[in-house]
C-alpha cells in the first residue's frame, strides 16, 4: 500500500475514543507514530494477524485495522483493558497479561506481525526472553515492530554533561512492573544492543529508522534537531522492524 501523508494518518484517528491521556500522547508522539503506521502499511500484506504488546492508544493499530483489514489482537494489563475497552473493543480480541512474567506466553500463533511499540523500555527482565517466545508464535513470513527510545541520544550525552541523572529515581526503576508504574522507564536501549537480542532471540533486523517524535522542535532545541538531522544515531528514538533470521533479507536503515 501506499504511505500515508501526515494529514491522511490524523484523519484516520479516531481520538473521541481514546480516554487516559492518549490524545495529548498522540500529539507530543505523532512523528513516531506516523512513520510506525507507514512502515507497517508498506511491509504488510493484505487482512494480517496482528498481535500488539500493551498496546497503549494503538494509533498505528487502528491504521492497519482500517487500511489493511487487519485483525488485532491486544495484549495489556487488566486495568488498561477496562480503561480502553471502547478503543480495544474495536479490535478482534482482548488478552489481559504480564508480558515480563516468566510464564507468559502468546495467546496466539501465527501471527503476521508483533507490534512492540514504546513498551520494551518499561521491562525489567531481558527482552530476548520475550523476542524468542514472539518468534515462535510468528507465521512464516512474520515480522516484528519495534519503538523504543534511544539510549545513546544525543540529548542523554548532554545529561551526562551536567551531572543530570539519565534514569528513572530508584523508588521509580525498582518499582514493580505493574499498571500504577507502566510509565517508568526501566531500561532503554542504544540500537547495537537491541539489534543483538534480536539476533541472540533468532531473529533478524531487516529496516531501521533513527527518528524524532514529532516533525519539529521548539526554537531552543533546534540546535539538538540540527546535529541530530547530520548524525542521525544520536536522535532520541528508533524504530526497529525485524524477521525470522533463516529468510534472505537485506538490512536498509532509513
Amino acid at each position: 500500500m501506499n504511505a500515508l501523508t501526515p494529514d491522511e494518518f490524523r484523519s484516520s484517528i479516531d481520538l473521541e475514543k481514546r480516554k487516559f491521556h492518549m490524545k495529548s500522547y498522540f500529539e507530543s508522539s505523532f512523528y513516531r507514530q506516523y512513520r510506525s503506521a507507514n512502515m507497517a502499511l508498506s511491509a504488510l500484506g493484505r487482512s494480517p494477524r496482528v498481535l500488539s504488546l500493551g498496546a497503549g492508544g494503538a494509533f498505528v493499530e487502528e491504521i492497519v485495522q482500517k487500511h489493511l483489514d487487519a485483525s488485532v489482537f491486544v495484549v495489556d494489563f487488566a486495568e488498561t483493558l477496562a480503561i480502553e475497552s471502547d478503543l480495544y473493543g474495536n479490535f478482534a480480541g482482548m488478552f489481559a497479561g504480564d508480558i515480563s512474567a516468566p510464564d507468559w506466553v502468546s495467546p496466539l500463533d501465527g501471527v503476521d506481525a508483533v507490534f512492540w511499540f514504546d513498551n520494551i523500555e518499561h521491562l525489567r527482565i531481558d527482552p530476548t526472553t520475550i523476542l524468542r517466545k514472539l518468534r515462535s508464535a510468528l507465521s512464516e513470513n512474520g515480522q516484528i515492530f519495534i519503538t523504543t527510545d534511544n539510549f545513546a541520544r544525543l540529548r542523554n550525552i548532554l545529561k551526562l554533561i551536567f551531572n543530570r541523572s539519565i534514569v528513572a529515581l530508584p523508588k521509580d526503576l525498582f518499582a514493580e512492573v505493574d499498571f500504577e508504574h507502566e510509565y517508568v522507564h526501566r531500561r532503554e536501549y542504544t540500537r547495537p544492543e537491541l539489534e543483538a537480542c534480536l539476533r541472540e532471540a533468532g531473529l533478524k533486523p531487516v529496516e531501521v529508522e533513527m527518528l524524532w517524535q514529532s516533525p519539529s522542535e521548539s526554537l531552543k532545541k533546534l540546535p539538538f534537531r540540527s546535529f541530530e538531522y547530520l548524525f542521525p544515531r544520536f536522535r532520541p528514538h528508533m524504530l526497529i522492524r525485524a524477521q525470522k533470521a533463516e529468510q534472505d533479507v537485506r538490512l536498509t536503515t532509513g
